[in-house]
């Protein structure tokens, strides 16, 4: 039995999407024989596909190249990162904040407005509209990616968000396409922060983030794709009836001998306070166990320690690692480091998402990757 060819319309859209990227990536405007050459691709087929990306306008001639002798000057081409922008929101209890980037994954504004109002939907709006006017942009972005602190059923719902309880049962997706009237992807914000660490991070196949704030999250990233399982709980420890990281821990929420906020604590902890060395350390401890369990059932390469807590350092990576370790009965235990992105993670991922998702409204061809490499270099 033979395998059956691609089909005339799968080739052409992945010649394209070669295009793209090539472009996209160039540090200047390229000829048609440079593309060919960078592609694999003919220079018959390579001038069908940028006939077919200049009307898109994503791909845009460039001045001609001077080839110092009597023939003609060679075509230039250059991608065109103005012809769109993306917008990315990550939802957080008290704030919305943005991030726009034009086509190329250049940050281009940022914003933060407070989540208040009757309407969930209109502190979303204003950050995407702030953003905009930040960057001196008027269109609305071609696609929008969002990062939700809440769990997203299979068909899109949010199922449930402890931080903002107006989202619970909420569309978002759909009701905010109709509001910007663009495509708006939404995911759960751990596991995008999880995708950002995932391509931000040297290569690996497998990660598990375990996020460490004002509550504990875990998402895991296998073949760089997040893990969702058959209902998308895949990492929802939370939802298991009864379920606590630590013995103090109230509904999901972290809380110190200093209070709610752990951060004295762990400052105290790295200046030789022996009783809150303890406290750290027993902390570890109590979520060790739960962790562990997580590594042996997917076996990842890297654990990525992301939150606000996760500042601290080896004040407490060091005694997580001795925690973890003592439960593991095998050498191959996964390294365990620190998240690239605290803050961030959650919004950088979004913007993946809204790129990934995005790739037809953005230059005109399905599945061109996100550019993760910009989306760091242009952050503060």
């Amino acid at each position: 039995m033979t395998n059956a060819l691609p089909h005339p319309s799968a080739v052409r859209r992945a010649n394209a999407r070669d295009c793209v990227v090539v472009l996209r990536e160039a540090a200047e405007a390229l000829t048609l024989s440079e593309l060919a050459a960078a592609t694999g691709l003919s220079r018959p087929t390579v001038e069908a596909v940028l006939e077919e990306l200049r009307a898109s306008g994503i791909v845009a001639p460039a001045s001609a190249a001077n080839s110092g002798g009597a023939g003609r000057p060679a075509r230039r081409f250059d991608f065109d990162a103005s012809a769109a922008t993306i917008a990315a929101l990550d939802i957080g209890a008290r704030t919305v904040r943005c991030l726009l980037s034009d086509a190329a994954g250049r940050v281009l504004a940022r914003s933060t407005v407070p989540a208040t109002g009757p309407d969930p939907l209109a502190p979303l709006v204003r950050a995407v509209t702030e953003a905009g006017a930040d960057a001196g942009i008027t269109p609305t972005p071609r696609t929008v990616g969002v990062a939700v602190p809440g769990i997203l059923g299979p068909d899109g719902r949010i199922a449930q968000s402890l931080a903002v309880p107006a989202l619970d049962g909420l569309e978002l997706g759909a009701a905010l396409s109709d509001r910007l009237d663009c495509p708006v992807t939404v995911e759960n914000d751990i596991k995008l922060a999880a995708l950002a660490e995932h391509h931000l991070a040297p290569p690996s196949h497998s990660i598990v983030l375990l996020q460490l704030g004002h509550r504990i999250s875990v998402a895991v990233v296998v073949g760089g794709e997040i893990l969702q399982g058959a209902h998308r709980l895949a990492g929802e420890l939370g939802s298991q009836r009864g379920m606590r990281w630590t013995d103090s821990s109230v509904r999901g929420r972290l809380t110190w001998s200093t209070g709610d906020d752990g951060r004295q604590l762990l400052e105290r902890a790295a200046g030789g306070d022996a009783a809150a060395q303890a406290e750290i350390e027993d902390f570890c401890a109590q979520i060790a166990p739960r962790l562990a369990t997580v590594l042996l059932a997917i076996d990842p390469e890297r654990v990525v320690v992301g939150g606000g807590l996760s500042r601290a350092g080896e004040t407490l990576l060091a005694p997580l690692r001795r925690a973890v370790g003592r439960l593991l009965m095998t050498e191959h235990a996964p390294e365990l480091v620190p998240a690239h992105l605290t803050t961030d993670g959650a919004l950088v991922g979004a913007l993946g998402l809204g790129f990934a998702h995005g790739s037809s409204q953005i230059a005109g061809v399905p599945d061109v990757p996100a550019p993760w490499h910009r989306f760091h270099a242009t952050l503060p």
